[in-house]
């Protein structure tokens, strides 16, 4: 169980992620790499994670923090597929940004300050499509980071597209999600 703040794609963007995700599972599959997929109604780009509890006089106190934000629609767009966000997170399967990730990072920076965070760790915006069921070693690796670069580059990703139009307060628990709050784009 988890709570975060988030975004997610619009229908049309979806469905384009679930054929990106069906493309690549093949490769993953040839490779015999077991990988966890996301499911499609769960897609999203995470901004910042709340903790495993957040009882509901927290989340009023968030509500009131996090609409002092300045927050503006922003479109979202994707580059290429990914392995490995970073060393601690190698078992990771992503979308990385080429529209969008800017903002999220200032928004991400602006949260951060309300809230009174002192979280030091690097944030990449990115929207996960799948993680990893095993430990590869540094030529599986190697591999299979090549041939995902290789292929995700036929896909188009570019022409997937959609226009962030408001941030979620996502509850996760057992892959369900619930969305208990939305804050919406002036």
């Amino acid at each position: 169980m988890s709570y975060f703040l988030g975004f997610v794609p619009d229908k049309e963007a979806n469905y384009q992620i679930k054929r990106v995700v069906a493309h690549i599972s093949t490769l993953f599959n040839d490779f015999d790499i077991p990988v966890r997929w996301v499911k499609p109604n769960t897609f999203h780009l995470t901004l910042f994670y709340l903790g495993d509890n957040l009882f509901f006089p927290k989340q009023i106190l968030l509500k009131k923090k996090i609409s002092k934000i300045p927050f503006k629609k922003f479109k979202v767009s994707f580059n290429t597929v990914k392995v490995g966000i970073s060393r601690t997170y190698q078992d990771l399967v992503y979308l990385d940004l080429s529209q969008g990730g800017e903002e999220l990072r200032e928004y991400y920076s602006q949260v951060r300050k309300v809230l009174g965070e002192k979280d030091s760790s690097l944030f990449v915006p990115h929207l996960t499509i799948g993680r990893i069921s095993k430990d590869l070693t540094k030529e599986e690796y190697r591999n299979v980071s090549s041939d995902v670069t290789r292929v995700s580059k036929k896909l188009k990703l570019n022409d997937i597209q959609f226009t962030i139009d408001g941030m979620y307060l996502i509850h996760s628990k057992d892959g369900v999600y619930t969305f208990k709050m939305k804050f919406d784009a002036s």
